[in-house]
């Protein structure tokens, strides 16, 4: 079962007895749970029969005995083992005879960043049960969710307005919603959503900042470079965060850069590197400026800078700071 066939199924009212959610797109992974609740507890204040247990706290003994009893003055009841990846082995064994033998009037609900397929907890899970993974949306998903999510509020949004927007929200989904919310109140009563629209509504400090710091270090610019790491942190960006962003940025330089050579359309380009048409000419001018051996060792200098803030505990900002230095350096020379 997927998560549109779940969906559909709770407003059926055919709620599942045993349900897991898990996976790295906790936006989705949360939208169904509070779906899952909505089917199960109509009445948001039926606290009675709505049991909410943390899977580093509870035993299985405790899920066991919310499980078995009966629901009070209702159909149903909900179980809820949240942050179930940190529920011990040994627990969720204890808990398979129960998967073979639900109780009807109780959903039990797990939900957890990832599972172990290996486990035979899980293994018995996917027989009686129903186990849904939200895996994050690729970049060429983004727009059709986008579309997806405007379409039953009779909006559309213009293909250079969407590729503006996609660049801006990065992929994040709670980002997507936030702003799609605030671009929404802005246009009213209008029905098309414009690149006028976006450009007004959404937030691109970070957007800007990143490809000014792409070009910085193309140019072997150091000391605006180093400004622009400093203008991100102040804006509250961590610093994994912006070497993420900056991975991101060279990653797409390099294959714009390889299919460049190549002689392959633009059209193209934007296809396979995923971003907008309207960048594409702006990435092919950084691009130039890169050798495949300048992109090789700069994606030395990015692990080498990610091992060294996961590991160190050295100061990350520092390491940025140096990662810049070394990058520019490079260029300079």
């Amino acid at each position: 079962m997927n998560a549109a066939e779940l969906d559909r199924r709770l407003r059926a009212q055919q709620i599942p007895e045993l349900i897991f959610l898990s996976g790295q797109e906790s936006y989705l992974v949360q939208r169904a749970a509070r779906s899952v609740r909505n089917a199960v507890l109509p009445n948001s204040k039926d606290d009675f029969n709505d049991h909410q247990f943390y899977g580093k706290q509870v035993t299985a003994e405790l899920i066991l005995e919310a499980a078995m009893t009966y629901p009070v003055f209702a159909e149903k009841k909900l179980v809820t083992v949240k942050e179930a990846h940190l529920l011990p082995a040994v627990e969720l064994e204890k808990l398979i005879p129960y998967l073979q033998n639900p109780v009807p009037e109780t959903c039990l609900l797990f939900i957890a960043d990832k599972i172990d397929n290996r486990r035979k907890f899980f293994q018995q899970f996917k027989k009686s049960g129903t186990l849904i993974e939200f895996k994050p949306l690729s970049v060429r998903e983004i727009p059709s969710y986008i579309r997806q999510i405007l379409e039953p509020k009779n909006v559309q949004i213009s293909s250079d307005g969407l590729d503006l927007f996609c660049l801006m929200v990065d992929g994040n989904l709670h980002e997507i919603h936030v702003e799609l919310d605030k671009l929404l109140t802005y246009v009213g009563t209008a029905t098309l959503i414009e690149t006028k629209d976006v450009e007004a509504v959404v937030s691109r400090g970070r957007v800007e900042s990143v490809f000014e710091l792409g070009k910085a270090v193309g140019r072997g610019d150091m000391a605006k470079g180093l400004s622009l790491v400093k203008r991100l942190s102040a804006a509250g960006e961590a610093p994994l965060k912006i070497l993420s962003l900056l991975v991101r940025h060279f990653r797409q330089l390099w294959q714009v850069r390889e299919l460049q050579v190549k002689n392959r359309p633009a059209q193209e380009i934007a296809k396979v590197a995923g971003v907008p048409p309207f960048v594409v000419d702006d990435l092919i001018r950084q691009g130039k400026k890169f050798s495949r051996n300048d992109f090789l060792q700069a994606f030395e200098l990015f692990l080498e800078t990610d091992l060294a803030m996961k590991s160190s505990g050295a100061n990350a900002g520092a390491l940025l700071e140096n990662l810049i230095l070394k990058l520019t350096r490079k260029k300079g020379k």
